[in-house]
């Protein structure tokens, strides 16, 4: 780390102590809001002020944020531990700067999905008896399935009601022997999403599904009912896959940051090509948002930067995500794992131990009901959680009375959480309350109060489109991105997931090899297990 830059964290940990000494400002901070066609990002709620920003500002200068993305989407070698390029952001839109070969592909792999997706739809493509398919099955792992069911959810409502998709990803078969227990084999496409084509859990719930069908399928191919997404076309071929149902995709695109590609035809498939097209156009957006706007200006730096700052100046050890709307509830998956696994990481670029602490425990819950779980925690606990409260201006449930009381929730725990619920709020509210019911008054007046001071940011998404949504996402994906700068480490690799798919192929092996011989067992664990 530069010296300016450690003299820059010393100025802002100066100034972090002046403002956990100030009261609670009631007033909200008209400066700090950032508003686009589809989404107003309100920050007003956070611990900060014009200077604190300020001195946040100055570090997102420091580390040349706009220089190192621009020879992200130029193809530099950005995932230097793999020395790979990092190029998701050119699938929704291809910079002039990227080499014209790489443009081409990319057109060449929409026009393949835009093909394949409408082929589905239509009926050209069918099964093996010759039936239309009524079901889509999406069989992958990790960033093969958390953002792609996060966005099938989000966007249910402009999926087709002819055809459903469904998602098998556990290693654990017994919800996915349930799954293919309600379908008909001869009206359901398996699409294997598989980068490497060797992931363990996709390719043993491959096996199980060729049993599955071949039980129904008497003397036909059922192979016919698979498509495949992957980079390593020789293995989908060995399985019996035909080449015209092989997607391909790239060495340089990322499993979490994958969603914008093929890994999304199951997707694409249920919403239609159009609608796909409009969720890119939303993080097209994003992309030039970020590269364009000014940092006071730039809603993913400002998100980054509030993380960072919370992280290592006020000992915030989580992030919480709360959607105030039922088709987002999965939301928190996908930025678990975009955000846990891009940033997990104890070293930097250069394999050096970092001074700072990395990576945010990223968890959620509906905020509704979310309500009635874990906010006493997130208001009255002495554990420090910044939040991110998300919601949409328009319903699309039919019940604009329903949401409006819903947007009451939002806004009125926002709020408290910000600015608490101080003594003489505590004694009112127990006097038109509780003073009838023959409680302590001390007693009750202390639990009723709140200290406020908890920060939190709020996204008011115009509606649910396609769109707000590809832009919310590209947000997300480019805060991560800004973080791993900050912290100077690679978002892109995630080499302790590898070790761990590693270790467990030996110890399956050693299962095997130890229930077919009488070997001498040193795991505790392992002998009650076989035993």
């Amino acid at each position: 780390m530069n010296k300016i830059f450690s003299e820059q964290l010393k100025k802002i940990k100066k100034d972090t102590s002046r403002l956990k000494k100030l009261s609670k400002n009631k007033n909200e901070n008209k400066n700090f809001c950032i508003e686009t066609e589809n989404i107003f990002f309100d920050y007003s709620r956070n611990i900060i002020d014009e200077k604190s920003v300020e001195n946040l500002l100055k570090l997102a200068s420091l580390i040349d944020i706009k220089k190192n993305y621009k020879r992200l989407i130029s193809g530099h070698i950005s995932n230097k531990s793999e020395n790979r390029k990092v190029l998701h952001p050119a699938m929704r839109s291809a910079p002039s700067l990227l080499d014209k070969n790489i443009i081409e592909d990319i057109r060449k792999h929409k026009e393949i999905l835009k093909k394949i997706s409408q082929d589905v739809i239509s009926g050209k493509n069918k099964s093996f008896s010759n039936k239309k398919y009524t079901d889509v099955v999406s069989v992958g792992t990790g960033g093969s399935f958390f953002g792609i069911k996060a966005t099938y959810e989000a966007l249910k409502n402009y999926s087709s009601k002819n055809i459903k998709l469904h998602f098998i990803s556990n290693l654990d078969f017994t919800e996915n022997k349930d799954l293919l227990s309600s379908l008909d084999p001869n009206k359901t496409l398996f699409i294997i999403v598989s980068k490497s084509f060797r992931t363990i859990e996709t390719l043993e719930n491959i096996k199980k599904i060729k049993f599955w069908l071949k039980e129904y399928s008497k003397n036909y191919n059922v192979m016919q009912n698979f498509l495949a997404v992957t980079e390593n076309e020789s293995e989908a071929k060995k399985l019996g896959i035909n080449q015209r149902n092989i997607i391909k995709i790239w060495e340089w695109l990322g499993g979490r940051y994958s969603i914008w590609s093929g890994v999304s035809i199951g997707l694409i498939i249920a919403i239609g090509y159009n609608n796909f097209s409009k969720f890119l156009y939303g993080a097209q957006k994003a992309d030039e948002h970020f590269f364009k706007k000014q940092y006071k200006n730039n809603i993913p730096v400002i998100m980054a930067l509030l993380s960072f700052y919370y992280s290592n100046y006020f000992a915030a050890q989580s992030h919480l995500i709360l959607p105030y709307n039922y088709r987002l509830r999965f939301l928190h998956d996908h930025i678990q794992q975009l955000e846990m696994e891009s940033n997990g990481k104890s070293i930097d670029m250069n394999g050096k131990k970092i001074s700072s602490k990395a990576g945010n425990i990223v968890w959620g819950g509906s905020g509704s009901c979310s309500q009635h779980s874990f906010y006493q925690l997130l208001h009255q606990g002495n554990v420090f959680i910044p939040a991110d409260f998300i919601i949409s201006k328009k319903t699309d449930s039919g019940s604009q009375d329903n949401h409006d009381m819903l947007f009451s929730n939002f806004l009125s725990h926002i709020n408290i959480l910000n600015i608490g619920f101080s003594m003489s709020d505590a004694q009112k509210l127990y006097v038109e309350k509780f003073a009838n019911q023959g409680l302590q008054r001390d007693l009750v007046v202390k639990n009723l109060m709140l200290g406020g001071k908890k920060p939190t940011n709020a996204f008011l998404l115009k509606k649910l489109s396609p769109e707000a949504l590809g832009e919310l996402l590209a947000y997300y994906e480019h805060k991560t991105y800004v973080l791993g700068l900050l912290y100077g480490i690679n978002s892109f690799d995630q080499w302790a997931v590898e070790i761990g798919k590693i270790k467990a192929k030996e110890i399956y092996r050693n299962i095997k090899l130890l229930k077919n011989k009488n070997k001498k067992i040193n795991s505790k664990i392992l002998k009650k297990y076989i035993s």
